[in-house]
């Protein structure tokens, strides 16, 4: 498999000095992290999200109107397998996109992505997706399958997706069901308005027999008039899923302002349950980073973010913070961090602490690499 890989890699790269088509592209990141919070400090290498540091390759090849992309990975498993997407795409004409396979669709997407997020994460903390999941990757679900995309006018973007259809057959109420459509607007030097339906119960159990669920509509407005200031506004509002725990209706906002080599972070949300699982209390949390860069390729992160204890799912609520600084590079960088958490770390857990509440450390170190 590997020699296959190898390959396909070296054809594609003397295919694209041939004929400029076709490239290979790649990113990784790997964290050995020291931590602790019981009796003994232990010691791991894993990715920001929990598993096996990501070694990750593209190879892809574009043309006026057919292209292709293949995402592989080799995760230190000894294996290769299949990334993020795996997909064709075709424009029969300029403003309409067809694509086919395992696909992700970023061009509407709002995030909350920055701090701790890029080294361990929180197990209770926001990130991708938490204004406006992306086509293919919403409430956890696998990609999708197939995409019409169509861009009609300077600005706009409509998009109909469905997903899970690999291998077998499905009912047009099931086609629906695994459904996600939406649309955009970039309002010219005012900002982007989106709204979709995402049929959001089999995004997260896989189960084309379940109709308990019809899924939920997610708007968002995303302001940018205001040179160096993005504020990106989003709301969720689930259908009726009665037997299953969800939120029924969640406010999310991140800003981010850049001042020369400063940028700050906020973000904070807050979610309403259904009131059968956990009365009528809110959940909420926040967060505040700060990114600073230095001479030299020097660059300092920071965040601080509180959870209550409905959002954080256990007594108290979460605190947490990080500190972290890194050394870039043309390809890469590599960095060291400190990290604290009352809840939980992913990849890592609970590190062994003895109570629920009790503060728990994490000490990355941070290689990453993207050519």
């Amino acid at each position: 498999m590997k020699k296959a890989v190898l390959l396909i890699a070296a054809l594609v790269v003397f295919g694209g000095f041939a004929f400029g088509q076709a490239s290979v592209g790649a990113w990784g990141r790997g964290l050995f992290t020291v931590y602790g919070g019981g009796d003994d400090v232990m010691g791991t290498a894993q990715a920001s999200w929990g598993g096996a540091p990501r070694i990750g390759v593209t190879i892809s090849g574009t043309s006026d109107n057919v292209g292709f992309q293949a995402d592989m990975n080799s995760d230190g498993t000894g294996s290769v397998s299949l990334g993020d997407q795996s997909k064709i795409w075709v424009k029969p004409f300029d403003m309409m996109t067809v694509s086919l396979g395992r696909i992700f669709d970023d061009t509407l997407r709002g995030n909350a992505v920055f701090g701790a997020w890029n080294w361990v994460r929180y197990g209770d903390m926001d990130g991708e997706d938490a204004i406006f999941p992306r086509v293919g990757q919403s409430g956890g679900g696998p990609q999708s399958n197939f995409e019409i995309a169509i861009a009609p006018v300077e600005g706009a973007y409509i998009f109909l997706a469905t997903q899970h259809i690999l291998g077998s057959g499905v009912t047009a109420q099931e086609l629906a069901a695994v459904g996600q459509y939406g649309a955009g607007y970039t309002i010219e030097g005012i900002g982007q308005i989106r709204v979709q339906y995402v049929g959001e119960n089999n995004f997260r159990n896989f189960d084309l027999t379940d109709t308990s669920g019809s899924g939920y509509i997610n708007g968002a407005f995303k302001l940018t008039m205001i040179d160096g200031l993005t504020v990106d506004l989003g709301a969720f509002y689930w259908m009726e899923c009665p037997d299953q725990t969800l939120n029924q209706f969640k406010v999310a906002l991140y800003a981010s302002y850049v001042m020369d080599a400063l940028t700050i972070h906020v973000y904070g949300d807050m979610l309403m349950y259904d009131e059968s699982h956990v009365g009528d209390d809110l959940a909420f949390g926040g967060a505040l980073g700060i990114d600073y860069s230095l001479e030299g390729g020097i660059g300092i992160n920071a965040d601080f973010r509180y959870n209550n204890d409905i959002k954080a799912g256990q007594k108290d609520g979460s605190v947490s913070g990080m500190v972290g600084v890194t050394k870039g590079f043309s390809n890469g960088l590599i960095g060291l961090g400190i990290e604290i958490t009352t809840g939980t770390f992913s990849g890592i857990g609970d590190a062994g602490k003895s109570s629920v509440g009790d503060m728990i450390f994490a000490v990355p170190i941070r290689l990453e690499y993207f050519f």
